[in-house]
């Protein structure tokens, strides 16, 4: 379904000048988005680009703590204590 702007951030539930952010970002356009020109978003692509870009966050953010916890020694990670338990889950969580 072809939706303009003002549509989209109702479906995203934010404001229309998140949506125009997320243009610079990558949103897929079908047409439009010049000036004088209304913009026209398929639905469906922008919400798997929405879901990819949040994914890649989200795994971005694991990675970097993952990096953290092992920048920390090793030998620091005794088991049994939170700081090994949370590089377990980590790793578990960014290998996934």
């Amino acid at each position: 379904m072809n939706v303009n702007k003002k549509k989209l951030a109702e479906i995203f539930g934010c404001d229309v000048r998140t949506v125009t952010a997320w243009q610079s970002q990558g949103l897929p356009l079908v047409s439009g988005g010049g000036k004088g020109n209304e913009a026209v978003f398929d639905t469906a692509a922008a919400i798997s680009w929405y879901a990819e870009r949040d994914a890649s966050i989200e795994n971005e953010k694991l990675r970097k703590e993952v990096d953290d916890l092992r920048a920390a020694a090793e030998s620091d990670l005794n088991p049994g204590t939170i700081d090994y338990e949370r590089y377990r889950l980590t790793k578990a969580q960014a290998d996934a």
